[in-house]
């Protein structure tokens, strides 16, 4: 995947801390929504887990906090798949505000793939081809 999906958001009241800015913790909430947006562009749904048999598991995830969100601010949520393999793949993402068009945060978020037994199994086809994932590990760093 070259070109990076992009999800948009605004951040809600509920999500600030005591500092009145977006909680860490939301981050991963925002990550997560992004990644359900992604799958929507590119014709998947999350029902398509359960007829491959195969589901992601978000197994890492490395956050890094560059500069803090407000109530009301536009977020443009983008990413892409930098690292894959057989059974996981890892999706690289930038959350930036829209207005000012500062980067917010980076993360990187490892999934690897497992049947209805928590079992390993590969990257169904159909998301594969979705995501523009190739067949051969590597890496498009």
């Amino acid at each position: 995947m070259e070109t990076p999906l992009k999800a948009n958001l605004t951040v809600r009241s509920y999500e600030l801390d005591s500092f009145g800015h977006v909680n860490n913790a939301v981050y991963l909430q925002y990550l997560e929504f992004a990644r359900g947006e992604f799958m929507r562009q590119l014709g998947q749904s999350f029902n398509d887990f359960q007829r491959w048999n195969a589901f992601p598991y978000v197994i890492k995830i490395n956050i890094e906090y560059k500069a803090p969100a407000f109530c009301d601010d536009e977020l443009e949520i983008s990413g892409k798949v930098i690292r894959w393999s057989r059974t996981s793949f890892t999706l690289a993402k930038e959350i930036r505000n829209i207005t000012s068009g500062k980067l917010l945060t980076t993360a990187e978020v490892v999934l690897a793939f497992v049947n209805d037994r928590s079992r390993p199994c590969r990257i169904p086809q159909q998301f594969r081809d979705a995501f523009g994932i190739p067949s051969n590990e590597g890496s498009i760093e």
